[in-house]
């Protein structure tokens, strides 16, 4: 009569432990995600020289991403730690590794660890109480929440609306940075409301959808700012125009440079998934600017000067963070990955 409670106990006990031990494993490996912190009490989890992670984009902390343009040519490589590197400014502990030479600083809390497929870096979810996300408003009666003038904001990279982002390149500058709205300025082209700033002299219009309150106030959908960890911060205003495949309109100019027969357009793909279509090593294909997955458009300023030149295919590389088909080309020596879905076959 005794023996089966004291049986019952232990298999509870057992469980508890069990389900602990469980919990232990599901948050394992996870990089401290705390920034804040001085060099002396810096925390670095399991990673240490010799630790294979993943690199990932920088996301905003206090409207500092620490982020350079030409770190995205590394994002989504496996890469060694060869050394801790204490703090940056935002008090994010990071990392040298051994791809890039040991020259970027790479941020603890946006890395992956090992060469599996690794989630994108979080971001936060809308808040009702934040700044409105919505465009194709009423120019009369814009909205601005709580935006007005001497607010002050911190400066977001624009996102995308029906291919338009409103985006020119001196705008970059910016990015990330403290400024004081002096003006309520209507909206743009598709609707977006916008204001002035005494940062860059009013002369740029700054989408209120993409700024977040300087005082530590709420983001919209993404943290305004927080778009950035897409993986580049520059789309660099070029043309918005998109050419839907099967409308007639794939010759000359436009997203496809000098048009041609479309290529496999599906993403979310894996490796063992992977569609190339005509694609193959040697094909000759004609380079276009990628178009954004899910708000990500892995690309930088740099391939800006490729876009409807043609090439020819280096290598099958896989698939990228947002599952889409990339390559190789000889025309860049290599460099960067370049989407399938947006080149087109001559």
């Amino acid at each position: 009569m005794i023996a089966r409670p004291l049986f019952t106990l232990a298999l509870v006990v057992s469980a508890l432990a069990t389900v602990q031990h469980a919990s232990a494993q599901s948050t394992e490996g996870r990089p401290p995600q705390e920034c804040g912190m001085t060099e002396e009490a810096a925390r670095y989890g399991a990673l240490e020289p010799g630790t294979v992670v993943t690199l990932q984009r920088h996301r905003f902390v206090s409207g500092d991403d620490n982020w350079d343009d030409q770190m995205a040519r590394w994002l989504g490589r496996a890469a060694r730690v060869t050394r801790v590197s204490g703090v940056d400014a935002a008090g994010c502990p990071g990392v040298r590794v051994d791809v890039d030479g040991g020259q970027w600083f790479w941020r603890v809390r946006d890395l992956g660890i090992g060469t599996g497929p690794q989630p994108r870096p979080e971001t936060r979810a809308p808040s009702a109480a934040g700044i409105p996300q919505q465009c194709r408003q009423d120019e009369m009666r814009p909205n601005y929440g709580p935006i007005s003038t001497g607010t002050e904001v911190v400066l977001g990279r624009h996102r995308m609306v029906d291919g338009d982002d409103n985006w020119a390149d001196e705008m970059q500058q910016f990015v990330g940075r403290r400024a004081r709205v002096v003006e309520l300025s209507g909206i743009d082209g598709v609707g977006c409301p916008g204001v002035r700033v005494d940062i860059d002299s009013r002369q740029w219009f700054w989408r209120v959808r993409d700024l977040r309150l300087g005082s530590g106030g709420e983001a919209g959908a993404g943290g305004g700012g927080l778009v950035a960890s897409t993986g580049v911060s520059s789309d660099h205003g070029r043309p918005a125009s998109v050419v839907a495949w099967g409308s007639g309109g794939g010759g000359g100019g436009g997203l496809f440079g000098t048009g041609g027969s479309p290529t496999p357009q599906e993403c979310g793909l894996t490796d063992a998934t992977v569609q190339w279509g005509p694609i193959a090593v040697g094909a000759s294909v004609t380079i276009g600017r990628h178009r954004p997955v899910n708000g990500d458009e892995n690309w930088s300023a740099e391939m800006d000067p490729f876009v409807g030149r043609q090439a020819r295919v280096q290598q099958l590389i896989g698939v990228d963070d947002q599952g889409c088909p990339v390559v190789h080309i000889d025309l860049d020596q290599g460099q960067w990955f370049w989407r399938v879905r947006d080149m087109t076959v001559p």
